[in-house]
């Protein structure tokens, strides 16, 4: 039989242990995109909970309980496991692995969690925490976020391109694409999207060109690239990888 959750009265304020089996001992970072400002300045925490009103306590808690705290708020609705979100938005500094250390002491009050593991953003595998570990895994400054955006975008684009010669990929912080092939000129594009085909696909508006200088430029692309599905839609390249693709856009040739 579930436990049954009762909210409690913030006035009065929560006691010890009765978040008890409500809260995932499980965290992440970043893995969702701040609404108070740029990602780059703003660090999201994101806690899951087993039900909306755990969830609406737990953000409460947080919201009226640290003043580093820019925003709490919960996810507008429950996911497909039935749980739900708690977002934690803190301004990205070299505060922020002493800051989650004195959330997690009071979270723990609550919830009876001793040992916490965290997740930072696209990481296949979590990790303890701890002030030492958050500095590890944790872009602390500007810099240091838009260099892991960048290392990781790269990773990204350079596991897609996994077909024909290609001798490097390259992607550099302001999305501009260069790739480069043995005994051939670099080609360079700006990386408009990646990801899942169908949903790129129908983000493009308009048929595809069949005029003769986007047939040229497309069996070019294609020639260049190897094994790839390519069209020219609006002006822009679409690229496909199976179920994967990008969307390219070459404004000089």
């Amino acid at each position: 039989m579930s436990q049954q959750h009762q909210p409690c009265n913030l006035q009065e304020g929560l006691k010890q242990g009765d978040l008890k089996n409500f809260v995932e001992p499980l965290f992440t970072v970043d893995q969702y995109k701040s609404k108070m400002g740029a990602d780059e300045d703003v660090i999201v925490i994101a806690f899951r909970t087993k039900d909306k009103n755990p969830a609406v306590d737990l953000m409460e808690f947080i919201e009226k309980g640290y003043t580093f705290v820019l925003d709490a708020d919960i996810s507008p609705g429950e996911e497909r496991s039935g749980h739900y979100i708690v977002f934690v938005e803190i301004e990205r500094n070299k505060s922020v692995p002493r800051q989650i250390d004195q959330l997690l002491n009071g979270i723990s009050q609550l919830c009876n969690i001793k040992d916490w593991r965290f997740r930072y953003y696209k990481e296949m595998k979590s990790t303890e925490f701890s002030r030492e570990n958050a500095i590890e895994h944790i872009p602390l400054t500007k810099e240091d976020y838009d260099a892991r955006v960048v290392s990781g975008r790269n990773a990204e684009i350079g596991s897609f391109f996994d077909q024909g010669a290609l001798e490097s990929v390259n992607l550099d912080n302001e999305d501009n694409l260069t790739i480069e092939k043995p005994y051939a000129e670099s080609f360079q594009a700006k990386l408009l999207d990646l990801g899942n085909y169908s949903d790129l696909k129908e983000s493009i508006s308009g048929a595809i060109q069949l005029d003769k200088e986007a047939i040229g430029q497309t069996i070019y692309l294609q020639k260049y690239l190897g094994n790839y599905e390519v069209s020219k839609i609006s002006g822009k390249f679409l690229v496909r990888n199976g179920d994967r693709a990008i969307i390219i856009q070459k404004d000089r040739w």
